[in-house]
């Protein structure tokens, strides 16, 4: 599709996009714990939850999309589920037990980075050896970051390992889909991927106490309220938009969003009592610069 000239709706697409997603963390805080910070729902239930709302509000365009799916791109559909969705669902939620969510949007940022990564050395792209800068200082930001909240705590690298992980699944998913799947629709791709790895934790979700936590727990339906505008808004639409964006003016344009989503995380973090000091913005910087490195032309 022939890229078109950067448009105001370009701009306000891009700035909603980063609204949506910069504000996934705080929502994933409140659906996990109530306004006592005591737990509501377990990273597992709420990751759940997501998944199957997602599938559930695109199980439309899942349905139209079926017969036009090879048998052979399903594995690669999987893969993108598990790893660009499924996956990193519970790592997030399972971090945001202990991390902020500022601190949770910067780390989300080193997605581009990973995406460099496993694509030179699985898929055998080319790397710039500005991108290979980048990637150094995007990794000694992220280092430093971590250290920033204690260098013997053990559980906060343990918790911020798990974001990392789920960024290096992201740069799995990313490179599948352009690598393995170039010739489905994002829509149909992102309707798919999400059912693959919804049908699994919905089973599961209802294995668990769900039910009595949504019924009976005084928070419970406002957990659900804000993983239903997660699913929404964060997972579903958030992607179609992305996509679309991506389409119209081309990856370098769309992935600018990464430099705005962690201001709107902080920002939600700030005012929901997170602190950051100095050196956690400086660390910040040092991400933020690996990344527009790897993306510079």
């Amino acid at each position: 599709m022939k890229q078109q000239t950067i448009q105001p709706m370009h701009i306000g697409a891009m700035l909603v996009l980063a609204l949506t997603w910069g504000s996934s963390f705080i929502l994933m805080k409140h659906g996990l714990k109530d306004d006592a910070n005591q737990p509501v729902l377990a990273p597992s239930q709420l990751a759940a939850l997501r998944m199957g709302i997602a599938s559930l509000v695109l199980l439309p365009v899942s349905l139209r999309a079926f017969r036009k799916i090879k048998i052979t791109d399903w594995k690669y559909l999987a893969i993108v589920g598990l790893m660009g969705s499924g996956i990193p669902a519970v790592l997030f939620t399972t971090a945001q037990q202990k991390l902020d969510s500022g601190i949770a949007g910067i780390l989300n940022t080193l997605t581009p980075l990973f995406t460099l990564t496993i694509g030179a050395v699985v898929f055998k792209k080319g790397v710039a050896w500005r991108q290979a800068l980048g990637v150094f200082i995007g990794m000694t930001g992220a280092i430093s970051l971590i250290a920033l909240r204690g260098v013997d705590n053990s559980e906060n690298w343990a918790y911020s390992m798990l974001i990392i992980l789920a960024t290096l699944l992201y740069g799995i998913s990313v490179n599948t889909i352009s690598s393995k799947i170039p010739h489905i629709q994002p829509l149909h791709i992102t309707a798919l991927s999400l059912l693959l790895a919804g049908i699994p934790w919905t089973i599961y979700l209802f294995n668990t106490d769900i039910i009595h936590i949504l019924n009976h727990h005084p928070h419970g339906m406002t957990s659900l309220k804000y993983v239903c505008v997660l699913a929404i808004l964060g997972t579903c639409l958030a992607n179609m938009l992305y996509f679309w964006l991506t389409q119209q003016t081309g990856p370098m344009f769309a992935s600018s969003v990464t430099y705005l989503m962690p201001i709107v995380a902080v920002f939600w973090g700030l005012g929901d009592g997170e602190t950051l000091g100095l050196l956690h913005l400086a660390a910040a910087a040092f991400i933020l610069l690996g990344v527009w490195l790897v993306n510079k032309k």
